[in-house]
């Protein structure tokens, strides 16, 4: 039988451990670039009416038929975020100087729910200052956590992130074989927008962490992008 202060060491263990994966994550385990520079963030509090950040508001509210209804507040102007299909909920919400331009820039993750990876699939929206106020760019990802915020050749860079299937096929060696393949693809950026002009990086999708790139060939990553095209930008409504 385990003395009470066992059991509270396997009870502190156990969160520990939870909380450890929780905040790891798909991407801090398959990250390409694992000794990058991670971009600093503040997490924005959530409360009865939203986020609250440091230098504005994220307002959330649901109307009677229940679809969510979401404005960003940044320094008295509003700006709506709404697209053709909403996700479900908004999940989180940070502040950074993203764009190096000494003023605070924000990012909102919604997420569209679900079980299992899909579960963090999420549209993800950067508002960055610009001359004129803000502008709002969103990516499709299938997951995203602060651990996609790096320097990158001393630049502030987004790793926008896909989950890709890659089908082998068969030979003398081997049956076919399917394999998945996390997609990293480094968008710059570059005052108020997002460039994509960088290769994407590939890295298998095993049982244990790796942060080594897969060497498929042009034919294998064309076919699996034309048979599961990846979606960067979502529009907004």
């Amino acid at each position: 039988m385990h003395t009470k202060p066992m059991r509270r060491f396997i009870v502190a263990v156990v969160f520990l451990g939870s909380l450890t994966f929780a905040q790891e994550g798909f991407i801090s385990s398959y990250h390409p670039y694992p000794s990058a520079k991670k971009i600093a963030l503040r997490n924005c509090i959530n409360n009865a009416t939203g986020f609250v950040c440091p230098h504005g508001r994220v307002l959330v509210r649901r109307t009677a038929q229940g679809e969510q209804i979401v404005n960003l507040d940044l320094f008295g102007r509003r700006y709506p975020i709404r697209f053709a299909t909403m996700p479900s909920f908004v999940s989180s919400v940070w502040q950074a100087d993203l764009n190096l331009d000494r003023k605070a820039d924000m990012i909102i993750k919604l997420n569209w729910g679900g079980n299992g990876i899909i579960a963090d699939g999420n549209l993800t929206v950067f508002a960055l200052s610009s001359t004129s106020g803000y502008k709002l760019t969103t990516i499709n990802t299938i997951t995203f956590d602060p651990n996609a915020l790096i320097y990158l050749r001393g630049k502030p860079t987004i790793l926008h992130t896909a989950l890709v299937g890659v089908t082998f096929p068969s030979s003398k060696k081997f049956a076919e074989r399917n394999h998945n393949y996390w997609v990293f693809h480094p968008l710059e950026i570059r005052g108020a927008r997002l460039s994509k002009n960088q290769a994407a990086t590939w890295v298998q999708y095993t049982y244990i962490p790796s942060h080594r790139a897969a060497r498929l060939t042009k034919t294998q990553k064309s076919t699996a992008l034309r048979l599961e095209p990846i979606q960067f930008f979502e529009t907004m409504k």
